[in-house]
């Protein structure tokens, strides 16, 4: 009895001791570092983050995993990895990193995966109990010599967060590639180990999309619609609009790693599978929140600065604000890696205190830091709501671009056998690369955008030439004399093995436009009128600078020339005069009839002596062009020009439509016009220029108003002899708009459903066919709906698309498929508003396939065209792969066969015909299922051959 006792007790404590071995991950992911350049050999990491509170025995034990390369060596497919740290980083979480070297055999696709008992207890959008399920994850690494040198991104951000019930929460996991290749991201599900598989795993089957856990209805927290749980493809962001029951959560999404290839079609070459913990509490504390500025361009070698600001209602609380980034060269466990080269980015942010906290971001970049991808800088606001109440945080991602140098110092000279350009020592670039020259007829005056890569093609400029990069002088051989010529470098820099990156286009060099001698500039391209049919442009210029007449004889004539566009040169002749210079007012010409509304002119002028002899042209100058964007009661306003003169580093003035007094216009502000990019102004209804009186007043929504800007500009050097230059845009009209998205939408989707319907009703031309219908989510939603966006994942767990759009009046679509793909997909739709705000993404819907198939007892191969082959019966549908095995009745396999449709012909495999009689088939189908990899199915039968 005493030892059936103590065996007892042994066993329990066997199970007891397996129990809490098993009950401890919560998150992790793996990582690998390429490490050699000569050998294809790569540091793995493993880092899981597990339970300190009820799994701390159990990861205690820990001390090794079992990592799967993805390939066999010497008929070992796994081995052991002992762990290097294990690092408490909150009083629930440790952290724990397992690293070990891999040399791959050679190019190829490989999975490292590695499987752990077990997740921790009560994840409730698991099955249970969830401390029964394993932990799996899993990276693939494509190594391709033609890919070059390559190591998977880096996750900043730990996998184990909070949120609050009710309360929208936001994730990123802060991935940095040190390559400098394009990241995007989707969401799975998360997996189990399959033990017996040899590192191959399977997702959970059971789990639960968390935006469904709740009593119904589960709505986002505007409560304009249904939770939303999803990822941005873009960015990352992992968004849960919102929580509503308090508990554990387990998400897994994919970080995918995309390279440019030569041709510029971008190539997968890696991803990550990060599984996650959340966990919600039900809590009154409110979510702080971040300000911060949108994406963000800069040239390399610039100065970089911005501020962020957090805030929270809960003006008691205590904010922290911080950063984290592959910018600032900090890992994950806030130790030094370089990830980026000198220097790196710093964030300084004023020590911990209650709302509002600031923070400013610097950084000194240089042409080592140019690459084709944004780096993605992540900032955190944090609460210190007490000890017992949840911290509940908000997250922004900053996307920076960072640009190659532009070439700067252009200058150039007319000698005997061309032009003489040159320019200053071009950045300190240890990447190869070139320096382009582009040159057009006359001066621009174009500037380039924020984010300006190369030459636009309507700028019109012909490449002349290229250079190296440490090269500063290039000779125009083909330039002709006394011609006026604008001249401009672009810098092509290497970036990767394959590809390479051009800057934005250097400030403009014109020559032979610095005073024409003996030949009048233009001073003035004013409108006068606004219409689409009668608006007109007032011209003036000045008489001949410097003509001698006594060695240049008249007749003397003034001709206008004519086209449309800011970089046009298709010029007609629109106006010509003869001029005795005797005072007369005979510089000026108002041109007519002109379409001020729709349209920018530019216009250029000839002298000529002697009737038909010209002396030269003016730089052609265009009107003032005025744009502008809608927001919620305010309108941004936008004005451009191309003109010989500078509106730059002037002061512009804004003037506002009086609302009482129609034609009436007032200045309602002074701009402070600095660089290309500042030819900008937001009106919220303020009047700024009180000088004329107080005009403000409160801009509102769907209600025109009208604007004009009056540039200043001056010539440059000797040019400003004619002082400062006014010119006015066009008048330009918009309305203010609420640029809230449409709410979002509640889909249904309805088939013939292929569980219920008849293997003959797969018959059908449209047999395939899935009716997605929606309507809004509450009862007040936009109106000024124009079209609905449909999107379409094959799969479950892949990535959407959009396959077609309605117009806004219509609330349904019909999806029509064909018999392979059947059902099987997944849909959402969205609400895109007059002003091409998208809403949010409506609930997923997914329908499937199912194994309908049926197999005939007999066939008679004797070509009468009638059942001559063993077929499936009545419009086989939805088969990705069908295998095939026919035996005899003594058990011998006569014939086998496999692809997407079984006809098999009575013939066996030695190719004689079989003999009538009874055989017996052995059919494996695969289906389409919503699943990529779909369930094998065996029908067994037997079949009677008559001849």
């Amino acid at each position: 009895m005493k030892k059936i006792s103590a065996l007892i007790f042994t066993l329990l404590s066997f199970i007891i001791a397996q129990r809490a071995f098993a009950t401890h991950l919560r998150a992790g992911e793996i990582t690998a570092e390429r490490i050699s350049n000569t050998s294809l050999t790569y540091r793995v990491t493993l880092t899981t983050y597990t339970d300190e509170i009820n799994g701390r025995s159990a990861n205690e034990a820990q001390e090794d995993v079992d990592f799967f390369p993805g390939f066999i060596n010497n008929g070992v497919v796994s081995y052991k990895v002992a762990r290097r740290e294990k690092v408490l980083i909150s009083p629930s979480t440790v952290r724990n990193t397992y690293v070990t070297e891999v040399t791959f055999p050679g190019p190829g696709l490989y999975r490292v995966s590695c499987g752990i008992p077990n997740r921790n207890e009560a994840t409730i959008n698991l099955p249970q109990p969830s401390d029964a399920i394993t932990f799996f994850v899993q990276t693939t690494l494509v190594i391709n010599p033609d890919f070059g040198l390559n190591s998977t991104p880096v996750l900043l951000n730990i996998p184990v967060d909070s949120a609050a019930t009710g309360v929208r929460y936001i994730h990123n996991p802060g991935a940095f590639d040190i390559d400098g290749d394009s990241l995007s991201y989707r969401l799975t599900i998360p997996m189990e180990d399959r033990m017996e598989a040899n590192g191959i795993g399977a997702p959970i089957d059971g789990y639960r999309d968390p935006s469904t856990v709740g009593n119904s209805p589960i709505r986002n927290e505007a409560g304009t619609g249904p939770a939303t749980f999803r990822i941005d493809p873009r960015t990352g962001d992992l968004i849960w609009d919102a929580p509503q029951r308090e508990g554990q959560y387990n998400v897994a999404f994919v970080v995918e790693e995309w390279r440019k290839a030569p041709d510029g079609n971008f190539l997968r070459i890696g991803e990550i599978v990060r599984d996650m913990q959340i966990i919600v509490v039900d809590t009154d504390n409110n979510r702080p929140e971040l300000e911060v500025p949108g994406d963000l361009c800069i040239e390399a070698g610039e100065p970089f600065e911005f501020d962020v600001i957090g805030t929270d209602e809960d003006v008691d609380q205590t904010l922290t604000l911080s950063s984290s980034g592959g910018v600032y060269n900090i890992d994950p466990a806030g130790n030094f890696q370089q990830f980026v080269a000198d220097e790196a980015a710093t964030f300084s942010a004023q020590s911990p205190r209650p709302s509002p906290i600031r923070g400013t971001f610097s950084w000194l970049t240089n042409c080592d830091h140019v690459r084709e991808q944004a780096y993605d800088v992540l900032f955190k606001v944090e609460d210190a709501p007490g000890r017992f109440i949840t911290q509940l945080v908000d997250i922004q991602t900053v996307k920076i671009n960072v640009n190659p140098p532009r070439p700067r110092g252009l200058q150039g000279e007319e000698n005997e056998e061309g032009v003489q350009l040159s320019w200053l020592p071009y950045a300190d670039c240890v990447r190869g690369g070139k320096i382009y020259i582009y040159r057009k007829d006359g001066c621009s005056g174009l500037n380039p955008g924020e984010c300006q890569q190369g030459i636009p093609e309507d700028w019109r400029y012909e490449l002349i030439g290229e250079v190296g990069l440490t090269d500063t002088t290039f000779l125009d051989t083909d330039a002709e004399q006394g011609q006026i010529y604008s001249y401009r470098l672009v810098s092509d820099i290497e970036v990767s093995n394959f590809n390479t990156m051009l800057s934005a286009p250097s400030t403009e060099f014109c020559i032979g436009s610095e005073l024409p001698k003996r030949v009048p500039v233009i001073t003035k391209v004013s409108v006068t009128e606004t219409d689409e049919a009668t608006g007109q442009i007032q011209v003036e210029w000045s008489t001949p600078i410097g003509l001698d007449t006594s060695e240049f004889a008249g007749p003397y004539q003034y001709v206008i020339s004519r086209t449309t566009g800011l970089g046009g040169d298709n010029f007609e002749e629109v106006y010509r005069t003869t001029t005795t210079f005797d005072g007369s007012a005979d510089t000026l010409f108002t041109d007519t009839n002109l379409n001020t509304s729709g349209q920018v002119y530019k216009y250029k002028l000839a002298f000529y002596y002697e009737g038909d002899q010209k002396m030269g042209e003016a730089p052609a100058a265009s009107s003032v062009r005025t744009t502008g964007t809608p927001d919620d009661q305010e309108i941004h306003l936008f004005w451009e020009a191309n003109t010989p003169w500078s509106n730059e580093n002037q002061t512009h003035l804004i003037y506002r439509e009086d609302k009482d007094n129609p034609g009436v216009f007032n200045v309602i502000a002074e701009v402070e016009v600095t660089g290309p990019n500042t030819f900008d102004f937001i009106d919220d209804g303020t009047d700024n220029y009180l000088a004329d009186g107080d005009q403000s007043i409160t801009l509102e929504n769907n209600v025109q108003y009208c604007y004009k800007v009056e540039t200043v500009g001056i010539y440059a050097n000797e040019a400003s002899q004619f002082g400062l230059l006014n010119n006015f845009s066009q008048e330009y009209c918009i309305a203010p708009a609420d640029r809230t998205p449409p709410c979002a939408l509640v889909m249904n989707l309805d088939n013939i459903g292929c569980e219920a319907a008849n293997q003959e009703d797969f018959c059908g031309v449209n047999a395939f066919t899935n009716t997605l219908s929606w309507s809004n989510s509450t009862a007040n939603c936009r109106t000024d709906i124009i079209r609905y966006n449909i999107y379409f994942s094959r799969y479950e767990d892949g990535s959407f698309e959009q396959i077609g759009f309605v117009a806004g009046d219509k609330t349904s679509y019909q999806h029509v498929k064909n018999a392979t793909e059947g059902f099987a997909g997944c849909y959402y739709v969205t609400a895109v508003s007059i002003l091409e705000v998208e809403s949010e993404p409506s609930n997923i819907i997914c329908a499937d396939n199912c194994d309908k198939i049926s197999f005939p007892n007999v066939f008679s191969p004797n070509n009468d065209g009638v059942n001559d082959t063993f077929e499936p019966m009545n419009c086989p549908a939805f088969i990705k792969n069908i295998d095939y095995e026919i035996y005899n009745r003594q058990g011998i396999r006569i014939a086998q066969g496999g692809g997407q449709s079984l006809s098999w012909d009575g013939v066996a495999d030695n190719g004689n015909a079989v003999s009538p009689g009874t055989y017996y088939y052995s059919i494996n189908v695969e289906f389409n299922r919503l699943q990529e990899t779909g369930e094998v199915k065996n029908y067994k039968g037997y079949i009677e051959l008559i001849r």
